[in-house]
């Protein structure tokens, strides 16, 4: 895989990415990260997602630079009658508010439950300086608030490769994948390459069937390839199924995946524009036609750019100033 080809890297799929591994391996995701918090669990009794609930209180965010939020309700161990909810972010880059964000949430969803509550935060930004972990608020130089969530820094992981290819834990080839993502953003020929070798890695685990298509999707959503290196890889991934006998992931699984890809992105896109849609409307009132234009025409980074002057834009020109 060593030929340059002039291309760039098209946009990552990773929001949906971290879904699906956060929905289908919760247990590990903890064990992983947050191993001191993950043995005060009851994972006898199980969990239970509360996503749908956690977006009604946080529809102002969707738009701006978060990847994904989940909220699991578990069984503490320390208590027969005591649950408590895990409120875990994945945050993709550095986020002005980020703190004061987190906290508003944790504040409604008490306001809402009434049972203690853990904010996490995993870091897969490219920022080395940007490490948040407290919400402080001060009147007249008191301190009167201290809110503080525990955060996982993926950049942290750089150095520990050996570790993550050795781990059982699929957690260990998913931060592979992430800071391969972050190293080869710019360089399609790289990303090919390492997304191969990740590739490679699964079948030489011995994962269950489930376990490789799980990640794999990971791979394919987060470490995305321009046609002609995906072409590539693609008969990269047929020729190690012919050397291993087996047939784990289909061509129509593969163009099932990517049709699935596409469609997030498009449909995550239009969500996008009829957010901010409302947003403008109910800070300056009845759009016109040539703004509703503008919006239609937008694609994901612009509208990224337009939604973080909203709150601050005295004027609805100032959303779409240079």
């Amino acid at each position: 895989m060593s030929e340059e080809l002039a291309i760039e890297v098209p946009h990552t799929q990773a929001d949906s990415a971290w879904k699906d591994v956060l929905s289908v391996w919760f247990s590990e995701f903890m064990t992983f990260f947050y191993p001191e918090l993950a043995a005060e669990i009851d994972w006898s009794i199980g969990y239970e997602s509360l996503d749908k609930e956690l977006q009604t209180i946080t529809t102002q965010a969707m738009l701006g630079n978060r990847f994904v939020d989940k909220l699991m309700k578990v069984k503490s161990r320390q208590g027969k009658e005591l649950w408590v909810l895990l409120h875990i972010e994945i945050q993709g880059e550095k986020e002005t508010g980020f703190e004061k964000r987190l906290f508003e949430y944790f504040y409604r969803l008490h306001d809402r439950y009434n049972i203690p509550i853990v904010t996490l935060a995993v870091l897969t930004d490219s920022n080395r300086a940007w490490r948040p972990s407290v919400y402080q608020a001060k009147v007249w130089g008191t301190e009167v608030l201290s809110f503080r969530f525990f955060t996982i820094k993926l950049l942290d992981y750089v150095d520990k490769s050996e570790f993550l290819e050795q781990t059982a834990n699929p957690f260990g080839l998913i931060v592979l994948a992430q800071l391969a993502a972050l190293k080869t953003r710019k360089n399609p020929n790289a990303r090919c390459t390492v997304k191969s070798s990740l590739t490679r890695k699964l079948y030489e685990r011995g994962l269950e069937r489930d376990a490789i298509i799980n990640l794999y999707k990971f791979l394919d959503w987060v470490l995305t390839l321009p046609e002609a290196l995906e072409i590539r890889y693609n008969d990269y991934v047929h020729q190690l199924e012919e050397e291993r006998s087996v047939a784990y992931i289909t061509t129509a699984e593969r163009i099932g995946m990517k049709k699935g890809y596409e469609q997030g992105m498009e449909k995550g896109l239009d969500f996008e524009k009829i957010l901010l849609n409302r947003l403008l409307t109910r800070r300056f009132g009845n759009l016109s036609s040539s703004t509703i234009h503008k919006l239609k025409q937008a694609n994901h980074d612009t509208l990224l750019l337009w939604s973080d002057k909203v709150f601050d834009a005295e004027k609805i020109e100032d959303i779409f100033s240079e």
